[in-house]
């Protein structure tokens, strides 16, 4: 095959449009099937319901912060110590506080206040005072996103011990 042709091949290839992708998927854009959306749909849309913990949609994220046991454990799993020579862990509450759209800045002043206040009290605590409407299930999805199964697992017994009356 020449040149040209090869071009106008990819051309045509990059016109189709996975059958799967919404009507605001660009024809250029990646297609997530993890999130079942492409990258314009995540920033106008926000992130899909998390389905592996279908409980929790109408859960507040307040709730974490009284579930005392669930919150230490998931402050175990997201806040590491830096490793050595600095380095940072994948998936972190600083990771977090990105996805719910806090700057580095932020992140880097609640890490700075530890041992004595945990980062991700912190974040928790930061969220549901901007946005009180803020839920579990959101929280799950970007534990999911950042692919920390550990961390949803812990999630998960809020999920299994039910809604508590308001």
């Amino acid at each position: 095959m020449r040149p040209q042709h090869l071009l106008s091949a990819a051309l045509f290839l990059a016109q189709a449009v996975p059958h799967e992708a919404s009507q605001h998927c660009s024809r250029l854009e990646y297609w997530n099937p993890d999130n079942q959306c492409c990258g314009s749909c995540l920033q106008r849309f926000g992130p899909p319901p998390c389905p592996e913990l279908p409980n929790l949609a109408s859960q507040p994220l307040s709730r974490l912060l009284d579930e005392l046991e669930v919150l230490e454990e998931l402050i175990v799993l997201l806040d590491p110590e830096p490793g050595p020579g600095g380095a940072l862990a994948c998936g972190t509450t600083r990771h977090l506080a990105a996805k719910y759209g806090l700057p580095a800045s932020w992140s880097t002043f609640a890490y700075s206040l530890r041992p004595s206040h945990s980062p991700l009290r912190a974040l928790i605590e930061m969220v549901v005072a901007r946005e009180p409407s803020a839920s579990l299930d959101q929280l799950g999805t970007y534990l999911a996103q950042l692919g920390r199964a550990d961390a949803l697992q812990v999630l998960s017994k809020l999920a299994s011990s039910g809604a508590r009356p308001a």
